[in-house]
């Protein structure tokens, strides 16, 4: 009878591991029951979460049947206001009802057209993406996402355009062309990557793209706004490499100098989209590990084993990207005792760093070891069976043990974690951080709420790093739109951060838009890496650490682009 009772329950009823098709419509049936508009506002929210996630999670073993399809076409127009803006809750259930029917590829054309006309953006946003996956075999389904590309936000735009990309560009490409100059950098940039296919207008696309890449300024250029916005010519650069490769080797001398590294980036993916050598090896010699790295991914696509040198020497490099990248390519190399002789260099040396967070190099080290190494190499493994991380310590025996045709045994030693205690989570109760960011055209600051009930470890952690001045200077150097935003490396990549790992902390918050979680690859392998949510994320739900949230300036958010600057994170006093 206790409504929290009863919304925890059905969280818990939608994500749990069903061992057949009765247990799954058992639990649909005891969701459905709950689902009913007059139920509490907490239980109908906490039914709509489950209801998608069961429909996301469990299809394949019973597929939603045509009660709770019907169900969720109710909710995704559930208190839907003739104008106006309608309760937090309410705009959420119907983002989740939008979600379970395209999660159940059962949205029809009225549903959407309805949902494109909903007052808020995030509604008008999902029906845009299931047009985009579904539009071209719904009826009027061209013309439904030709309305949600007048739509006035952004993040409905760039989910039409997508879409449009994916199923009318081929024939008709003028909304890419049209849209790679929209006010919106984020649709913009989409526009720009899309035309790298072929569509409707070729040479339209071709001259556009000429056009844009022009914008790359020369290294030494002193106009440092406009050195900032390098990311409409960077992308054009990539576009123009798939669609025109013998246009964009014009670009790349200019581009392969730029003292901006994210162009040389972006350089090296050019030149691996038009098979230039010359500028792939040039730029796996440059002083910046990311743009080493792109060329590196570039040369082993279009040359293979012919550059076991340059991965070699990728190796050595101190960015674990880059040795990730490297001990990838060097599969099935023909110089397995060269290759197997650095291997173990590197190994040696990134374990004497004693970073948690190094786990991902090492462990593709050792699996090259383990195709291209001899069992004359044991003695030199037989130390990492004692090894800090245990994930390495296993791979290790698996290693040994497939060398020596019997079984070894893995004994790791953990580092010691951090201490945390209740009082300085007591003092982090009510404060904020405030984030000061440098964008590529102009500035601003956001600030977060924290959670330290909810995570505390991590509250503490990243509180700690902001104090010490970690962030000031980092960069968000993953922005997938209509995603999340992600900062906070040290090396501008997803495999650089604080050495210790973080400890997941998962509970029944969600990842609504403009929540923080943090960064993992696995569980309990977060590294202090922080993400933002630019919409609601049910997907990551029980997945990802929800620490704080922002409170002030989403817009700011909004507006980051690749390589915008963390000038600072300050701790503000309690409220």
């Amino acid at each position: 009878v206790d409504p929290s009772v009863r919304e925890a329950a059905v969280l818990s009823l939608g994500r749990l591991p069903y061992r057949g098709p009765a247990e799954v419509r058992e639990a649909r049936t005891l969701l459905l029951a709950q689902a009913e508009p007059a139920a509490p506002a907490a239980v109908l929210l906490a039914s709509a979460r489950a209801l998608e996630a069961l429909i996301r999670l469990r299809s394949q073993i019973d597929p939603p049947d045509s009660l709770t399809l019907s169900r969720l076409r109710g909710l995704a127009s559930y208190e839907r206001g003739a104008s106006g803006p309608t309760s937090p809750v309410a705009a959420r259930v119907r983002r989740l009802a939008l979600a379970g029917l395209l999660a159940a590829a059962s949205a029809d054309s009225a549903v959407l057209a309805s949902a494109l006309g909903d007052v808020d953006a995030q509604v008008r946003r999902l029906a845009a993406l299931t047009l985009a996956q579904a539009g071209a075999g719904l009826p009027a389904g061209r013309e439904l996402l030709t309305r949600a590309l007048r739509d006035s936000s952004a993040m409905v735009r760039l989910e039409a355009l997508r879409g449009w990309g994916a199923r009318f560009a081929r024939d008709d490409c003028r909304p890419l062309l049209d849209f790679a100059r929209d006010p919106s950098p984020h649709v913009a940039l989409a526009a720009i990557d899309l035309l790298g296919a072929p569509c409707g207008s070729a040479a339209a696309a071709s001259a556009l793209l000429v056009a844009l890449a022009d914008t790359v300024l020369d290294a030494h250029r002193v106009d440092r706004s406009a050195v900032a916005e390098w990311h409409r010519g960077a992308h054009a650069l990539v576009a123009l490499g798939r669609l025109a490769p013998d246009l964009v080797r014009r670009f790349l001398s200019r581009a392969g100098a730029h003292e901006a590294w994210q162009v040389r980036m972006y350089a090296a993916r050019a030149a691996a989209e038009a098979g230039d050598m010359g500028w792939l090896l040039a730029l796996a010699r440059d002083a910046e590990p990311n743009v080493r790295e792109a060329a590196v991914a570039g040369l082993l696509k279009a040359r293979g084993h012919h550059a076991d040198s340059v991965f070699l020497a990728a190796l050595a490099s101190p960015d674990y990207q880059s040795v990730l990248t490297a001990a990838r390519a060097l599969a099935g190399s023909p110089e397995r005792e060269g290759a197997s002789a650095a291997l173990l260099v590197a190994l040696a040396r990134i374990t004497a760093e004693r970073r948690e967070t190094s786990r991902d190099p090492r462990v593709a080290l050792l699996e090259r070891l383990k195709e291209l190494g001899a069992p004359a190499l044991a003695p030199s493994l037989e130390p990492y069976l004692a090894d800090y991380d245990p994930a390495v310590a296993r791979l290790a025996a698996e290693v040994l043990s497939t060398w020596s045709g019997r079984p070894r045994v893995a004994a790791p030693r953990p580092l010691p974690k951090p201490a945390l205690s209740l009082a300085e989570i007591e003092r982090l109760r009510g404060a904020r951080l405030r984030f000061t960011v440098a964008l590529a055209a102009g500035g601003g600051w956001f600030e977060v709420e924290l959670y330290p009930d909810d995570a505390p470890a991590t509250v503490a952690r990243e509180v700690r790093l902001a104090r010490s001045g970690y962030y000031n200077g980092l960069t968000f150097h993953r922005v997938v739109p209509n995603f999340v935003i992600q900062g906070g490396s040290p090396g501008a990549n997803e495999y650089a951060g604080d050495g210790p790992y973080l400890r997941d902390e998962l509970g029944p918050r969600s990842h609504e838009r403009g929540t923080l979680g943090i960064s993992t690859r696995g569980r309990d392998t977060g590294d202090a890496q922080l993400f933002v949510n630019l919409v609601d994320n049910p997907r990551l739900d029980f997945n990802y650490t929800v620490w704080a949230a922002v409170v002030a300036v989403m817009a700011v958010v909004d507006r980051i682009l690749e390589g915008d600057v963390i000038q600072r994170v300050e701790l503000l006093a309690r409220r």
